[in-house]
Formats: C-alpha cells, structure tokens, sequence
C-alpha cells in the first residue's frame, strides 16, 4: 500500500515503478523522484519564499517543479492564466515566475529551467507548506484562495481510501483537466501518485483522443468537467467508447440529469461528482443513478444555519467553520439535496425571487433543454434575463410557430408559478449555454447576449468531429437582422453570415479571433428567413478554416478564414 502523497518521498518505495505515460512512453518513480531531487536543490537558492509556477506546455516538467519547489520550502502560486495583464496581483506577491511559457515577463525574474544534475537531496515533510489557487470564477475576477499542502494530502488519503476498490484493478489515470485548479490537482496528479496509478500527461482535449487513450490502456479512469461531457454527450451517436472506463470523476459545477445519464450509457460508468470549493475541498459526492442526494465524506461536519445554509468543518478546508451559499435541504444524518445558492435570491419590485427554483421550472416546460436566470440592471430598474436551450420538441414548435408565439406562451406557463412583475424582461434562445473549463457559467459571455439583438438560428443535425463541425440551420424570419434588409423581400446580410462563422469557430474549436482575412470569399445565392440552411465549418489547422453554407445542394456562400497568430 503506498503512503498518503506528503510522505511518498521520504519512505520507501519501488522506484522501479511507472508513474508516468509522457507522450505514451513510461517514466519510472525513481526518474520522477531524481527530477525532483535536482530541482529542489536548484530552487533552494531562491532567496523569495514564494515562487509562480506556471508551465502550460510541458505537464511532466510542471510536476517536477511543484514537488520540488515545495521541497525546497518555496509557497508556490497557482495562476490558472498568465499575462502581462492579469500579472499585477501576482507581483504583489513575488516577482520569481518559473516557467516554460516565456522568455521574459515584465516585473518578474524568471528562473533558468537548465539547471544541473546536482541530486543529493534529502527529502521532507511538505505539510506545512501553502499552495494559492485562483478561483476559475464566472465573472472575470478570480479570487485569491491561500490553502496549506497537508489540506490537500488529508483530502487525497481519504479519496485514497474511499476508491481503494478502483485502484486496485491497477487503471491508468486520463484526464480532460489541467493542474492549476484544486480539482485537477488533487485527482490528476497526487491522487494517482499518492496511490500507485499511472497518469498518462496528455490533456484530452476532444473525443477522438479520449478514445485513443481509451484504446491503448486496459482500464481507465478520468477525471473531466461537466462541460466536458455535456459537450461529448451531444453526439453520443456518433462516437463509440470502449467500455473499460472504470471510474468517471466530474467537478466545477453539476452535472444535469441527462447528461449523467448520457455518460452512462456511453462510458458503462456513472459520473462520481464531486460538491465542494477551493476554500472547502471536497464536501460530498454523489452518482446519479442511485439518486440526486449528495453523501456527506465522512471525514466532513456539516450543519445548517437558520437560512438551511452549509456550515462546513474539515481537515479539507482553509477555514473551520466555513460557510458555503449553497442552501441544501437534509434527507438523512449524511445525506442532503441542494437547493440553490443563497446569493442566488434577488428582489424585485418588492417579490423575492429565487433563481434556481426559476431555471427549475423553466427546465419542466415542455420545450426547454436547459436555463440560466441572471439580473440585468437598467437605469430605473432590475430585470430578470434568462438564456435557454430548446430540446428537439421545442425546436421543431419554434420552426413551425416563430419566437414571439413561442416566448408568450412560455411567458404564459410561467405564471403559474410567479408573478408578472419578476418575469424574464429578456429571454435568449440559444444554442448553448457559455460555461468554462470547469463547467462553470461565464456570467461575462452570458450578460453581453442580453446586450446583443442578433438572435442566433436554430441549430438541428449537429455533428462535431477533430476537424469538421456542420448542422442545420433556420433563421427565423422574426429576427432583427431581417428588418429592412431588404423591406418586402427580406434576405439574410453577409455580414450576420460571416459573425455566425466567427461563432461557430469559437464555439465549436475554442478559437476566438482578434485579427483575421477572409480569402476567396464568395456570394452567389440568397439566404431567406425560415428556410433550412445546410452549413460546413472545417478546421484545416489551428489558424485556417473554410467554411459554406448552402441550400438543397446549392452554395449561398463560401470563403476561408485566416486567424492571425
């Protein structure tokens, strides 16, 4: 049995062992520990106690610099990002940056990773060392969250024991996450390492290299989001997985219904998520095939305030007792289902309104896939938005009836449930909802839809592949693009066309685009409201696309894209 992570150094193992797949080739625990043991004694002479670690292209090399940076007695800071600007507050804390992403970074001395081969180290308790992670956050403003190593060592030997049935069918460890958040800390890195699994360091980034991974190991588990699945889940025809995924971990935020149900059916395995926060740790876990309530980890005290707010004691968390804004209601001594966010409560026009409860009702209506409920506030007043997804149902009731049919009925079931006065003032139907690594909503991308008129078309028969995404597409003719373009004869402008290209890339390949040229760009049939549009967006490289749009076999439009690096 191997020791919990803040003393694997010290005692003895085998270090004939595989710790690692780096680019599919294994890397023995001894290597690993030689590594560390060099950097270690390379960091010692920093004279700064606090140290940035960010090293975005070369995972094995992030995890030789924090074990040894740890080692050393350096605090090691986390940003999940690094700029020149989002660098301020960091320097407010240290000016060394170890790195592999820059050659120079204002403000900073940046250390020299060509150190020698100096590995007469002695190894040692790293407990009482402090870790600062930055919130990935929904608004923009990460927050500072300072937690001590042996926090996430208690955390880990419980994990530890509490999967012990897993590890011992001896899996590989693949994951869609990276390091720099506690969640992919914690169960990609010293999970695996404290308990004697093989972590292979590519970052699965789509469908096609998790079935890769999937092909190559025996058994498998893996650690991802819920942006990760909801997002592989929407095209579970057209991929098959091995069924050797043993153990499926998800965090960040919670996974719907659906789609734990969907990765189910497609992974033979159902997602264990995990509730908690940075300042927390994890708090419960939950599998929803056996039901919606959340299990209390045993090593976790949790009492409820008078608002039925969670009040949280472990070795896990930064503060004792922490209190979370998550409202929960209590079905037994260790078991509990969550109810909403307390901070989630909004007045209007003197009515309380709770968000969650809307977004719940809103998901019952027949036509709704999903909901996001916000506050816009105006001039005079605050209004209620909500984002929605449609089911097929409701795309197809929407082709058929239009938007504005649409939206007051939807407003109309609504009021059984609340008063006019905090209906939605603004509703955007989309086709999905923007969320982050984490699966967290980007509040940010979600308030500038509210502030946009472009209504985006409805999307059927999406397939998504590497390099290739296509769908269905109808502009609905009650789209403010539409108005006087042309009067009497409405066409879709080039200009609409070409933003939803933009989108798509974005989107759909995760490249946003400040600079680019549009080459061989060519017009040559009309776009007209309600009529369904065949449209292609293939990915040559990281930098190129082409694109079309047609109808019934006919082009309307086509061009290729260039995105400055």
């Amino acid at each position: 049995m191997f020791t919990p992570i803040n003393r694997v150094f010290i005692e003895t193992i085998d270090k004939d062992r595989i710790v690692f797949y780096k680019n599919e080739q294994p890397v023995s625990f001894e290597t690993y520990m030689n590594d560390v043991a060099k950097y270690a004694c390379y960091f010692n002479t920093i004279q700064n106690d606090n140290v940035v670690i960010y090293i975005p292209n070369d995972l094995y090399l992030f995890y030789v610099c924090f074990m040894a940076a740890l080692q050393a007695g350096k605090d090691v800071i986390l940003p999940a990002l690094l700029t020149e600007q989002n660098s301020r507050p960091l320097l407010e804390m240290t000016n060394v940056l170890i790195t592999d992403k820059f050659d120079s970074l204002k403000g900073f001395n940046i250390i020299d990773l060509n150190c020698g081969n100096n590995i007469n180290w002695q190894f040692n308790d790293m407990s009482d060392r402090f870790l600062y992670f930055f919130t990935s956050g929904s608004t923009g403003t990460p927050k500072r969250i300072k937690k001590q190593f042996k926090m996430l060592a208690a955390e880990e030997d419980f994990h530890g024991r509490n999967q012990k049935h897993l590890i011992e069918q001896n899996p590989v460890m693949i994951s869609s996450v990276a390091p720099y958040h506690m969640y992919g800390l914690l169960w990609r890195f010293l999970f695996p390492l404290a308990n004697g699994i093989i972590s292979d360091l590519d970052i699965v980034f789509t469908p096609e290299e998790l079935q890769h991974k999937q092909s190559i190991y025996d058994k498998v588990l893996f650690a991802t989001t819920p942006s990760f699945l909801d997002g592989i889940t929407r095209y579970q025809n057209q991929y098959y997985f091995r069924n050797n995924c043993i153990g499926l971990y998800s965090s960040g935020s919670l996974l719907d219904a659906k789609t734990s149900n969907n990765a189910y059916q497609m992974f033979g395995a159902s997602p264990y998520e995990i509730f908690g926060s940075t300042e927390t740790g994890g708090v419960a876990s939950r599998q929803q095939i056996n039901g919606q309530e959340w299990t209390i980890f045993t090593p976790v005290k949790v009492t409820l305030t008078e608002n039925s707010e969670l009040l949280i004691e472990s070795d896990f968390s930064c503060a004792n007792p922490y209190l979370m804004s998550d409202i929960v209601e209590k079905t037994g001594n260790n078991t509990f289902i969550l109810k909403g966010r307390g901070d989630r409560m909004v007045k209007i026009a003197e009515e309380r309104v709770s968000l969650p409860e809307m977004e719940e009702k809103l998901c019952e209506y027949k036509y709704i896939e999903k909901s996001y409920v916000s506050t816009l506030s105006t001039k005079d007043r605050t209004i209620i938005c909500a984002a929605i997804t449609l089911n097929d149902d409701g795309k197809n009731y929407i082709i058929k009836n239009g938007r504005h049919q649409f939206i007051t009925e939807l407003k109309q079931y609504l009021l059984n449930y609340f008063p006019n006065v905090v209906l939605p003032r603004k509703i955007r139907i989309v086709n999905a909802i923007p969320v982050n690594t984490q699966g967290k909503y980007i509040k940010s991308d979600i308030a500038s839809m509210f502030e946009s008129n472009v209504a985006e078309p409805i999307m059927q028969n999406i397939t998504k592949t590497d390099s290739k995404f296509s769908a269905d597409l109808i502009f609905l003719k009650d789209s403010s693009y539409f108005n006087g373009h042309f009067p009497g004869h409405p066409i879709l402008p080039g200009v609409i066309q070409m933003h939803f290209v933009m989108t798509f890339i974005k989107q759909y390949f995760n490249k946003e685009a400040t600079n680019y040229h549009v080459l061989k760009l060519k017009f040559s049939n009309l776009i007209l409201p309600d009529t369904q549009i065949y449209f292609e967006l293939n990915k040559i490289d990281d930098n190129e696309f082409t694109f079309e749009y047609s109808h019934n076999g006919n082009s309307c439009s086509k061009g290729k894209i260039v995105i400055e690096a």
